[in-house]
């Protein structure tokens, strides 16, 4: 389970973090175009952002939606970065959990959550909760990590041939996700999948971009010994680098856009 303590302390802390957001600022950009897409009609439209960090989505989809104008509400869990957003008049930010969406239902035309939902502990809540705060016509896109992210880290961390070690957070299963989101009458419009690879000279400096990323919550500091964090590193050095010399990690991206199931009369 997911301390959500040790996730606001993480990430409000995450020095520098609009320098850092590489795969982020790749999938909001893909956001803002399925959002430009859905809105051709050019209506006035309400947008809920979950995991909003310093609501770098709001200035992309200013400059993006050119038509109709739009009521901006950004949601984030960690203070720390909703501090360090840009004060707009045009944007509504507010501290708050996901799992507890504090919102009227059928109040928003897009729900939109940008790499967060794999840190959320009931993801059911969330659909419900999701679900009803959305328009019958609206859509909700949701980009998350899924298995198989920062594999090349859990394979330098076995200490052993049992493969005990560091523990990892477990992301989602892909299927799985997608079981829960039709189960609740929604209907998947678009699945895609999307690998993304980070580089660094060395294991160290990437796992110091992993943690200006926020995400050093993917694992437990508190769960080896130095001279263990050392010798997993070597591992990682040896063993994950690419043709230009470079040590790596892939992430797992999955990016959904869903639709309310409206019923037949």
């Amino acid at each position: 389970m997911i301390d959500k303590n040790k996730v606001k302390k993480n990430f409000s802390s995450a020095e520098e973090y609009d320098n850092h957001t590489s795969y982020h600022n790749i999938t909001m950009a893909m956001i803002s175009e399925s959002v430009k897409e859905f809105n051709k009609n050019g209506k006035f439209l309400k947008i809920l952002d979950i995991g909003c960090g310093t609501a770098q989505g709001y200035y992309l989809l200013k400059t993006n939606l050119n038509q109709g104008g739009f009521k901006y509400f950004g949601l984030d869990i960690a203070i720390g970065l909703l501090n360090k957003a840009k004060k707009n008049d045009g944007a509504f930010l507010i501290n708050g959990d996901a799992e507890l969406l504090p919102f009227k239902p059928d109040k928003f035309d897009v729900i939109y959550s940008n790499i967060t939902i794999h840190w959320l502990n009931d993801i059911d809540i969330f659909l419900l909760r999701c679900k009803t705060s959305l328009k019958n016509d609206g859509i909700m896109i949701f980009v998350f990590l899924i298995s198989g992210t920062l594999q090349e880290l859990k394979e330098s961390f076995k200490y052993d041939e049992n493969g005990s070690g560091l523990k990892f957070h477990e992301f989602p299963e892909i299927g799985s996700y997608k079981e829960k989101i039709e189960a609740f009458g929604l209907n998947i419009e678009h699945c895609d999948i999307i690998e993304y690879t980070e580089t660094a000279e060395s294991s160290l400096r990437l796992l110091k971009k992993i943690n200006l990323l926020g995400a050093k919550n993917t694992f437990d500091n508190n769960n080896h010994k130095t001279g263990l964090l050392r010798k997993g590193l070597k591992n990682y050095d040896k063993n994950y680098r690419n043709e230009d010399n470079m040590v790596y990690c892939t992430y797992k991206i999955a990016y959904l856009i869903i639709s309310k199931k409206i019923k037949s009369l």
